[in-house]
């Protein structure tokens, strides 16, 4: 009984979580941002089919903990893509919450605000490539 108690509690915590992750998103209209600066409204299923999978390969390799031997050329493979979505969606999520204007505004830099944004892009995919690269794979 008490094994089923907390199976019930982590399901629902986890839909919880997920809910909100996914509400945040759609509320914000970021993965619709994503979509729009991209230019491919002919890939939205597979945007879909990818935010599916991506959530259900992350929670399977948190709940099971297995590792993957891997060279560092491999890990670059994989950190590249991951770093430029992440890169994508923080810089949708940037301007649909309007930072960008307010922020180059505020420091005065108007003319230059396209570096603030390749700045932000170029943080996000090197951030990525560096936890992917730096992180013990077993």
């Amino acid at each position: 009984m008490k094994t089923f108690l907390l199976v019930i509690v982590g399901l629902s915590g986890g839909a919880l979580v997920g809910a909100g992750m996914f509400a945040f998103f759609i509320a914000l209209g970021v993965i619709e941002r994503v979509i729009d600066i991209s230019r491919t409204e002919a890939y939205r299923g597979m945007y879909k089919i990818a935010i599916l999978l991506g959530s259900l390969l992350s929670t399977l390799i948190y709940m099971f903990r297995f590792g993957v031997r891997a060279n560092k050329g491999w890990l670059l493979l994989i950190g590249l893509p991951m770093g430029i979505f992440v890169g994508m969606i923080a810089s949708a999520l940037t301007e649909v919450l309007n930072v960008i204007p307010f922020l180059s505004i505020r420091i005065g830099i108007i003319k230059w605000a396209y570096l603030l944004i390749i700045a932000i892009i170029l943080g996000k995919v090197l951030g990525s490539i560096l936890y992917w690269g730096l992180l013990k794979i077993q």
